[in-house]
């Protein structure tokens, strides 16, 4: 299930088949969209130097034939992102994640783990910022942890994890449509804070 195309049918099956292939960093495009989803609606605007080398596994770049095939990857990781901003810009309602689909017993299932994996791992490159969040707001993240951490799958098996994935998955969406909302008048005082007033 494609969410964002406003980003290219075919950009998304090139980064996606450029992933998968790569043995470092992210490798999955659905997890790649939890991550920068993460990064786009969090705390604080984060540089892409600060979390490009989470997406290529490694401080310095490597895996690439040439610097073209580099700028070539980077452009359509930023593009992907600015994908995702647009949509929280011009309509956060209508946000939803692009998940895997399959069938069991004639129904279709939505995968959801690997993208809530990508969401933990972006919230990870600001973990201080996120701690207003986590502390006031614990239940919007609750779906998310459920389905993305290592605890959460513990709790999905105890609690069955048929019945805990038809309460919980749908409810996915709309925690992180409200999260991008709990962190918009943060985001906005801290950007008139740091405004320069003329003298």
């Amino acid at each position: 299930m494609r969410a964002f195309t406003a980003f290219p049918d075919e950009d998304f099956e090139t980064l996606g088949n450029w992933l998968v292939r790569r043995a470092k960093g992210i490798s999955d495009i659905v997890e790649l969209e939890g991550f920068l989803t993460a990064i786009v609606i969090g705390p604080n605007t984060l540089s892409p130097l600060a979390w490009l080398p989470k997406v290529w596994g490694g401080k310095q770049p490597s895996g690439f034939k040439d610097l073209g095939e580099l700028n070539r990857f980077v452009a359509l990781v930023m593009g992907f992102y600015n994908s995702i901003v647009a949509v929280f810009e011009a309509t956060p309602s209508k946000f939803a994640p692009t998940l895997y689909e399959s069938k069991e017993k004639g129904k279709r299932v939505f995968i959801v783990e690997e993208w809530c994996v990508g969401f933990i791992k972006g919230m990870r490159m600001d973990a201080t910022g996120w701690t207003p969040l986590k502390r006031e707001r614990p239940d919007l993240l609750r779906p998310i942890k459920l389905f993305g951490t290592r605890g959460g799958w513990h709790e999905c098996e105890a609690g069955g994890e048929v019945k805990m994935h038809a309460t919980w998955s749908p409810r996915i969406a709309p925690a992180v449509r409200d999260i991008h909302a709990f962190w918009i008048p943060l985001r906005r005082k801290a950007l008139t804070s740091n405004v320069q007033r003329p003298h």
